[in-house]
């Protein structure tokens, strides 16, 4: 017997908050077992995930970590489990092996007669794109009837699946608009299955990825006038001290800092010309056109 099972709670801490492997062929209208609406229902807390076990789950669950080291002995390999996370796109992938030094994923499966390969090579698909993976092995072990849990390498098969940019792409474009609808559903929790898949035309996702965008910059801003307001601290103190000094410019090697000379500077009053002159004001006015644009103003929270 090869391994030892672990206990890996990354596969069902925070579910609600991430997509994962096993939803992408779900959201890609692949799997036989749920749709992307009852997924969502889930996930917006509508209704609760079925969370038993099965003897097909728990079969899988042990035999996992013996393929794992199966491959690895057979092959000098060094695939390890692990979880990839990002939290802007709130996709997570569980890996079932990745090998960073030769920058190669592992993912297996325990199926019956009839494996359904697209459904695998949907999630790895998700795990190239969080890894950075270009490559990887399908490891397809074909369940026994009487379950039997002592390895037999005849009935291990596998596959070498390589990175698909686009079917990634595509990936990425169901997630994002997976997200918008489940927003939507949160807020009217009574919508039917029409109505849900109706949601997440390109105006939709426009609007999603500007909140997005525009909230980070908020966030991005606040933090920019703290680091702006140390900046002109730290300037004005070495100002004084090079004053001090004498010391006309300092370079270290990356930057070079040079001491400027207070100095007076003269401007047009603009105000004041238009109030006392405003025929010359006018006379020099340039006229020119704006090009188009949205304005974007965030919202205030009733206290």
């Amino acid at each position: 017997m090869f391994g030892v099972q672990k206990q890996d709670t990354n596969v069902t801490e925070k579910r609600t908050q991430y997509v994962g492997g096993s939803d992408v062929p779900v959201i890609l209208g692949l799997s036989k077992y749920k749709t992307q609406f009852e997924l969502a229902k889930e996930k917006a807390g509508l209704v609760q995930p079925d969370k038993s076990s099965n003897p097909y789950i728990q079969f899988g669950n042990k035999m996992e970590p013996l393929i794992r080291d199966y491959i690895n002995t057979m092959n000098s390999l060094n695939f390890y489990p692990d979880t990839f996370i990002n939290k802007d796109d709130m996709i997570r992938s569980n890996v079932d092996g990745i090998d960073l030094e030769n920058k190669m994923l592992l993912e297996i499966k325990t199926h019956g007669a009839n494996p359904t390969e697209k459904v695998y090579e949907a999630q790895m698909q998700l795990y190239f794109h969080q890894t950075g993976c270009d490559y990887g092995w399908l490891a397809m072990y074909q369940r026994p009837k009487d379950f039997d849990l002592e390895f037999d390498r005849e009935n291990l098969v596998i596959k070498e699946i390589e990175r698909d940019q686009g079917y990634i792409e595509k990936i990425l474009d169901s997630i994002e608009t997976f997200w918008i609808r489940l927003e939507y559903l949160k807020e009217k929790p009574d919508m039917n299955e029409t109505e849900y898949y109706s949601i997440g035309n390109d105006i939709d996702k426009l609007v999603a990825r500007v909140e997005r965008f525009e909230l980070q910059m908020l966030e991005f801003e606040e933090k920019a006038k703290i680091i702006k307001a140390q900046q002109k601290d730290f300037r004005d103190q070495l100002y004084q001290k090079m004053e001090e000094n004498d010391i006309k410019k300092i370079d270290t090697g990356d930057i070079v800092i040079t001491r400027v000379l207070p100095a007076v500077r003269k401007s047009v009053d603009s105000t004041k010309l238009k109030k006392e002159q405003p025929d010359i004001y006018e006379q020099y006015l340039k006229e020119y056109t704006t090009k188009g644009s949205i304005r974007i103003k965030e919202k205030e929270v009733a206290k």
